[in-house]
């Protein structure tokens, strides 16, 4: 029979991370995913005009996952000493409470359950739900790993693009306001211009009219093509080095599994030569 603290911990290991061969805690996993992934999908099909069974049966689906993901958020406030095991049951239960997920998870439950707190529908906050994958799913959990590690290079051309974002934002109000003041009223107006630039979604109806602001452009938009990509080699060879680590590891595991077979096959060689020599 199990006892409370085998209970506990068995709940732990399945709503908190799959391990291989639990297959319990596996099921979990796609359970929680299927339904984030049917979660956002009526969320985009009610945009649309849709008969009112089908719109009875995504409240009857909705009602069923918000029970789902209460029930999952309490099992993970009860369990959550065991996340957090150098802390103190209770300090570990409040670190839980106040993460990012838990507290997403307590915006988008709470009304359902009390409706009076929100004078505002706030069910639309299920589309970051899709950030609860992340326990869910080894790649995002990577991704999520290599961003950490990564974090410093990531944040250092961030500020470089922003500093030229900024930057160019001013000067094409300078260069422009005089020429189109109904367009580049202020920087801010600049700034969007700018952020459009670099990431290549051109404003068609935007555009700079003298000589100074559109070579700003044509600039703009060569360093936007070196700048966007600098975050996405970051990201990428964070994957290549994780990739030849896992190699190695797996290397690793290869050659001790050989060591351990060779040694069996010497111990069993010994103990029949022990064994002859004893017959003698």
């Amino acid at each position: 029979m199990m006892t409370y603290e085998k209970i506990k911990r068995r709940a732990f290991e399945i709503v908190e991370r799959s391990r291989p061969g639990d297959t319990a805690s596996r099921i979990f996993d796609i359970f929680i995913i299927t339904l984030i992934v049917v979660t956002i999908l009526t969320i985009f099909v009610e945009t649309f005009e849709i008969p009112d069974k089908v719109q009875k049966f995504f409240d009857n689906f909705e009602t069923f996952t918000l029970i789902v993901f209460s029930t999952e958020y309490l099992l993970r406030f009860w369990v959550a000493p065991y996340k957090y095991p150098r802390l103190s049951p209770s300090r570990a239960r409040l670190k839980y409470f106040f993460s990012f997920i838990a507290i997403l998870d307590l915006i988008v439950i709470l009304p359902f359950w009390v409706p009076a707190l929100y004078p505002f529908d706030l069910r639309i906050l299920k589309v970051f739900w899709l950030i609860k994958a992340n326990r869910h799913t080894s790649s995002m959990r990577k991704l999520f790993v290599i961003m950490r590690r990564k974090k410093s290079e990531l944040l250092y051309s961030l500020f470089v693009l922003f500093v030229l974002l900024m930057a160019t934002a001013v000067l094409v109000y300078h260069f422009e306001s005089a020429a189109q003041p109904e367009v580049y009223g202020n920087a801010l107006e600049g700034l969007w211009w700018s952020i459009s630039i670099f990431t290549f979604a051109w404003p068609g109806d935007v555009y700079p009219v003298t000589i100074p602001g559109r070579l700003l452009g044509g600039i703009m938009a060569i360093i936007g093509m070196a700048i966007i990509a600098v975050p996405v080699g970051i990201v990428s060879s964070g994957f290549i080095e994780s990739a030849e680590k896992q190699s190695k590891a797996k290397e690793k595991d290869v050659k001790l599994e050989l060591l351990n077979q060779i040694k069996d096959e010497l111990d069993e060689i010994k103990k029949k030569v022990d064994k002859s020599g004893g017959t003698k």
